[in-house]
């Protein structure tokens, strides 16, 4: 694992044996804030309560507990990570500092995993290291899933229909799972599940992603 950087000048991770990076390679902070609160948390109203596929480097994280501040709101955040990201690397993704927000970024990534910890008066959060496949979740329990996990041809297990109708019995209704992602097959499957999407336009210049939304059965 090492830093990137990305063409707007912020820094991602990169993991070599993969070739993957944590975020797009056009920018981190603008791809996070365009994929997961313009087109997840900004869909809803009052307090909510998030799960997200893939903490890694804690960005998400950090925006959505700025969000909750700006908006006088208060957001519970579950998040999934099986391998930590190390402390020294995290520091040199400067988040905190270009978000000007450095105790808040350091104190997220400070915080107790498998817990539910207080980071403001707006924010909780729960950390864990529990794989997707493994981890028991609640029925109608989330009102957003961040889907942030790598991308299907790299994860191919992650992006499985059968877990895309785990995510879907954990949503509320109406609730709103959102990814970078427009592959294919992955909409296929979401249809089959009984989502209904949409596909707004992408992150840094990408033609489209996809929002998918729990509807009500009658």
């Amino acid at each position: 694992m090492e830093l990137h950087i990305t063409k707007s000048g912020e820094n991602t991770l990169y993991i070599p044996s993969m070739d993957e990076t944590y975020h797009s390679r056009n920018g981190a902070i603008s791809e996070s804030k365009h994929v997961f609160l313009e087109q997840g948390i900004n869909r809803t109203q009052g307090d909510i309560h998030i799960l997200e596929i893939g903490f890694g480097t804690g960005l998400n994280a950090l925006l959505a507990s700025q969000e909750a501040k700006v908006q006088n709101r208060k957001i519970a955040y579950h998040t999934l990570e099986p391998f930590p990201v190390p402390n020294d690397l995290l520091i040199e993704l400067n988040y905190g500092l270009l978000l000007k927000d450095e105790d808040l970024f350091k104190k997220i990534h400070d915080t107790k995993w498998e817990s539910n910890e207080p980071i403001t008066s707006n924010f909780t959060i729960h950390k864990t290291t529990q794989k997707l496949e493994d981890i028991n979740l609640n029925e109608s329990q989330y009102d957003v899933i961040f889907f942030d996990a790598f991308a299907p041809k790299k994860q191919p297990k992650l992006w499985a229909k059968g877990v895309f109708t785990k995510l879907f019995k954990s949503l509320k209704n109406n609730g709103i799972l959102t990814t970078y992602s427009a592959a294919g097959q992955l909409k296929r499957d979401l249809r089959s599940i009984g989502f209904r999407l949409e596909h707004p336009a992408g992150a840094n210049g990408k033609r489209e992603m996809t929002v998918a939304i729990k509807t009500p059965t009658l």
